[in-house]
């Protein structure tokens, strides 16, 4: 035990880039323990993203477990995920979409004047006639029909803006030129979350309710060293 605490400050100050030089108080260290963790696990598990030799099923396990921090559910982050990969599309980008339309909540409705959006991707009652009420609201079957309609307005927009604009006020409105004021402040904020996302910086708008425990090895040991720095300390 005494050579676990003594070698543990080496370690803490290799993993974390630095160990505070004065013993803070209860509530300074209660705080700068949580961020530091929060920061280190966004790197961890998002700074080995693009890691062309590690092995995929490796990196796909990592993709989820940032995204599962993204969106407050693995569950969620899994099937948005899997779908954006099928489809070819940034999974940045979806995941920003999705937060901008529902906060990544499955039971989201809003009331139009003559129709009603539901679900995590907000799918219009009147663009789905065929789906029951109830079906709105699974994400295995939401997930797939909003991907699958955001890859049509890629494809049929071209670039991301045009696509994003289509998703929002409808591609006939946008192929007609009226596009509302309110789509363009819709396109900036989804590609300000996006942006972010890339670069493995969660907006604090997102603010998950629940971090899921990560399942990565190296995630799990720095939990532990945290875990450990504040019993010694």
């Amino acid at each position: 035990m005494k050579l676990l605490k003594s070698a543990l400050p080496i370690l803490m100050a290799i993993v974390l880039s630095g160990c505070l030089s004065q013993k803070p108080s209860e509530s300074e260290r209660e705080e700068l323990s949580n961020a530091q963790y929060e920061s280190y696990l966004r790197h961890a598990v998002f700074g080995t993203m693009n890691m062309e030799t590690e092995d995929p099923a490796t990196t796909r396990e990592r993709h989820l477990e940032y995204f599962a921090i993204v969106s407050g559910s693995y569950e969620i982050a899994k099937l948005i995920y899997d779908e954006a990969v099928k489809y070819n599309i940034e999974p940045e980008l979806v995941f920003a979409l999705v937060f901008n339309e529902s906060s990544f909540n499955p039971r989201a409705v809003n009331q139009n004047s003559n129709s009603i959006d539901r679900g995590l991707f907000q799918l219009n009652s009147r663009s789905f006639p065929n789906l029951r009420e109830e079906d709105f609201f699974k994400p295995e079957i939401n997930v797939p029909l909003g991907v699958a309609y955001l890859r049509y307005c890629l494809d049929m927009g071209g670039n991301e803006v045009t696509a994003l604009a289509m998703y929002n006020a409808g591609p006939n409105r946008v192929k007609d030129s009226r596009t509302p004021r309110m789509t363009l402040d819709y396109i900036h904020k989804i590609q300000d979350y996006k942006l972010s996302l890339e670069q493995g910086i969660i907006p604090a708008e997102f603010n998950p309710p629940v971090i899921p425990v990560p399942s990565s090895k190296s995630v799990k040991n720095i939990t532990l060293l945290m875990e450990q720095r504040e019993k010694i300390n």
